[in-house]
Order: C-alpha cells, then structure tokens, then sequence
C-alpha cells in the first residue's frame, strides 16, 4: 500500500476556493517554458519491484521529470505553502514511485506547452489530467488511466439554463488553451453557424483558474472543462457554481510520454497493475470522489477520437 501525504486532502477541501485562484500566479513552482521542480525528490530505492524492469539512463539520472500544469484541482494543486504539489495525479505519483523506485518530480508547465516539450524530450512524461486523443498521439504516446467526460461549468443560478453543448450558441463561453473543451467547443460554434445560429461567443483563457474567474466575475456565461475537475470546482464553491451532466463520457486521462518510451511505460504499465491489485488505485479515486472514473484495463494510446 502508499505511503503518500494522503490525509492533506481534508484540510487541501476546505481551503480550495482559495487556493484555486491563486495557484496558478503563485511563487510556489516556476510557470516559464522550461518549466521548474516544485517537488522535491526523494531518495532513489533499488530495492524497488520494478527498479530493474526501468531503462538504465534513467536508473544513472536517479529521477524522472514529469512535466504538469499546476492549477487543475483535484488532480495536481498547491498546498496551503503554495509549495507543494498536491492531487489525485500526485498521490498516483507517489504510489508508482514506491513501484519503481524512482523519484518522479512534477515540474509546472504551461498546459499548451506540455506535448512540444515532451516531443523536444525536455521531460521524461507528463501527469496533467491529459486528454488521450488521437492529434496528441501523432506527437506522443498515453498510458491510459483515468476515464473522463466534458461538461459544463454554470453559476448556480445559470440563468441561460445551458444543460449540453448544443445550448451554447450565441453564449459567451470561457475554455482553457490546449485543452479537449475548447476544441470541442470552437466545433460547435461551426456547428451553430451551419445551422444559422449565431456562433459560440469563445474566450481561450491561458489557464483553467481565468477561465473560471471570468464565469464567476460575469465575463463568460459558461466554461466547457472536463467533468471530473468541473465537479471538484462547483463541490468546492460555496454553492456558487455548478456542473451540467457530462456530454461526453468517453475520453480517457493518460499519463503522456514522449514517443520512444516503450521500455519505461512498460514499467508504469506494471506499477498502476500492481497498485490497482494492492488497493491503492481504488483508494487514491476514491479519496478525491473519483470512482466512478477507474478503469478496468491501463492501455496505450486507447482513445479512438
């Protein structure tokens, strides 16, 4: 079983609203393109089941770099030091690397930045809540863990009564750069405008806390995000917020690497097997309301859209 910083996630709950608008300026972890560690790495164990089964440049490096876009609650956030990572996909870190005995250190990355950094080799994989799709595997390769949807972010109120994408013709909608949502979202507007609406009024926003800003500022009428994170958001909101019903539920999350990484995600293939047998996969969804987002099967590249 883990031994991760598991029991920060009560107090990391009461303290989110806050800390979601903060994180992504805040002094804990660098934002350039280069990224920064924000974690700092623990001891190499070659002890470890699977340090053998891991290729030997990155046994002589003594640590992976992961590249992550920090400010995407529940999975990879700052604590209260604005410091330290924390988040489903930082646990899930935390129980690989007891697998593999290797140091795995987040690096906060520019979401949008992630993918050509990975295909630059700038780091050794990526755990950002990433959609699996197959204009990313063109550059990189996913390990799928993480079953997800896209739905819609409203106020409480939502006076426009938006409940699925189609509804979002004419309305002011905010999306994160690089993401699934937007995407999706600049298709529909083609959509409204084929059909004689009028199209999506979209704002890219660099990061998902402006998009969220500018929904609770009244800049935007809606944010099309993933449902999972859109629903630790309205949990976390003092009833200000609200998420639609998923219009989409079927896109697999991946742990990204770049391509030419089979020997080393053959390794993470067999340490999520291992966890998912111990109970810490299950333990780590469940702790962040997740469940129902497990898999039943981690493969490659399984998206098929």
């Amino acid at each position: 079983m883990r031994t991760s910083s598991s029991v920060r996630i009560a107090a990391a709950a009461l303290i989110a609203p806050a800390l979601f608008f903060t994180a992504a300026c805040s002094s804990g972890g660098g934002t350039a393109e280069g990224g920064e560690s924000t974690q700092s790495a623990a001891e190499v164990n070659t002890d470890a089941p699977l340090y053998d089964k891991l290729p030997e440049a990155v046994q002589q490096a003594g640590e992976l770099n992961a590249a992550s876009y920090i400010g995407y609650p529940p999975f990879e956030y700052y604590d209260e030091d604005n410091e330290t990572v924390i988040g489903l996909d930082r646990d899930l870190a935390d129980a690989i690397e007891e697998q593999i005995g290797v140091p795995i250190v987040f690096n906060n990355v520019p979401f949008d930045s992630i993918v050509p950094g990975l295909a630059a080799k700038r780091y050794d994989l990526a755990m950002s809540a990433m959609s699996d799709t197959l204009e990313r595997q063109k550059q990189v390769d996913f390990l799928d863990y993480f079953m997800n949807g896209e739905a819609i972010l409203t106020t409480k109120e939502n006076p426009k009564s938006i409940t699925t994408i189609t509804d979002l013709c004419g309305i002011t909608v905010g999306g994160v750069k690089g993401t699934t949502g937007a995407e999706l979202t600049d298709t529909q507007s083609e959509e409204c405008v084929a059909e004689g609406k009028d199209a999506v009024d979209h704002t890219v926003f660099p990061g998902q806390n402006e998009a969220v800003l500018a929904l609770q500022n009244g800049r935007v009428e809606a944010v099309v995000l993933g449902y999972s994170t859109g629903g630790y958001i309205a949990q976390t909101s003092n009833d200000a917020l609200a998420i639609t019903p998923p219009f989409r539920m079927d896109g697999p999350f991946g742990i990204v690497f770049p391509k030419g990484s089979e020997q080393l995600m053959e390794a993470f293939t067999q340490a999520l097997e291992q966890i998912r047998a111990d109970g810490s996969y299950d333990e780590i969804l469940a702790e962040y309301g997740q469940s129902d987002a497990a898999i039943e099967k981690f493969v490659t590249n399984g998206s098929t859209h």
